[in-house]
């Protein structure tokens, strides 16, 4: 099946990325993506160090492949720490938000012998990271879930791999068959998943997410600040809707206020249900089942490998021969 430069650079079987997931993306999904020839990455948002240190061991417990750890823009004390706990542990792969840690904290990194793969949503981060020096950039559209740029996918990765000498790996609204061969097509050496990933046997995320993912159309995410203060796009819930509705009317600070916290509370007054706000994306309405990551990945790519032998275009021209 597929092989690209971005597996021998990452040291992997498949050129399968598992998007760094908070509520979504534990230690299992980690471990089992790698274990099954993709790189699995650890989500570090709102974590301490300690808990990045325990989870780092916990999916090396698991796995001896190669596994990645998302440092997310929070501060640059937070950045720090966790790069330097990335080298401390000797983590192999590093990827950094839709903003980077600085060039500074790259080439530490880099330096320690790490790879650095940068999530970007414009030609223009692309460029930048790239200048800076991290070995690969995932072209992330607005249809991906969590914080999203501006650009769709269709539009923005070809643009970037015209822009960049690097390798550039897809995102957001990639989730079938289809859609990785589509990435393939576009110029992309591979792939980044996140919310197809959410629905696995392996996945931490909670037995109503999982329920609203299988339930889901295409319409069914929202784009919101209420999350983190930046636009994130996640499961649309009657909360996240009146907060949004809410800042439309100029509805007064102490209303916004109170529908944020509701929000970001991790249960619904109304019920006993599990129902924290969790990032996914509008492929959600693609999704019908939940199965082990496996034989996700491994059925996915065997399905993009027949239908790229039966696509239209080869047809055509096969009869004319």
């Amino acid at each position: 099946m597929f092989h690209t430069v971005v597996c021998d650079l990452l040291g992997i079987r498949y050129p399968v990325l598992q998007g760094a997931m908070q509520g979504g993306g534990g230690v299992e999904l980690v471990a089992a993506v790698s274990e099954a020839g993709g790189l699995g990455v650890l989500p570090t948002f709102g974590g301490t160090d300690q808990k990045l240190r325990a989870d780092i061991a916990a999916v090396r417990e698991r796995t001896v492949k190669p596994f990645g750890v998302n440092i997310m823009p929070m501060g640059r004390g937070i950045a720090e720490r966790a790069a330097a706990t990335c080298i401390e542990l000797g983590v192999p792969v590093v990827t950094t938000g839709r903003a980077d840690p600085g060039e500074q904290i790259v080439r530490r990194l880099k330096d320690a012998g790490i790879r650095v793969v940068s999530v970007i949503p414009t030609v223009e981060h692309a460029r930048r990271m790239e200048a800076e020096g991290v070995d690969a950039v995932v072209a992330s559209g607005s249809e991906a879930g969590g914080h999203v740029g501006m650009v769709a996918t269709l539009p923005l990765v070809p643009q970037v791999v015209d822009a960049v000498k690097i390798p550039v790996i897809a995102a957001g609204g990639i989730g079938d068959a289809r859609g990785i061969l589509a990435a393939f097509a576009l110029g992309a050496v591979g792939v980044q998943m996140g919310t197809r990933f959410m629905a696995t046997v392996e996945s931490d995320m909670n037995a109503w997410g999982k329920a609203q993912l299988l339930a889901m159309r295409e319409t069914d995410t929202i784009v919101t600040r209420a999350m983190t203060g930046a636009p994130v796009r996640c499961i649309k819930t009657a909360e996240n809707v009146a907060y949004e509705e809410a800042l439309l009317r100029n509805a007064d600070a102490a209303e916004v206020t109170e529908l944020k916290r509701r929000v970001r509370a991790s249960r619904n007054a109304d019920d006993k249900a599990d129902r924290r706000q969790s990032a996914a994306g509008q492929i959600a309405g693609l999704i019908r089942d939940v199965v082990p990551v496996r034989d996700l990945i491994e059925g996915l790519l065997a399905d993009a490998a027949r239908l790229a032998t039966r696509m239209p275009l080869v047809a055509s021209r096969t009869a004319e021969k």
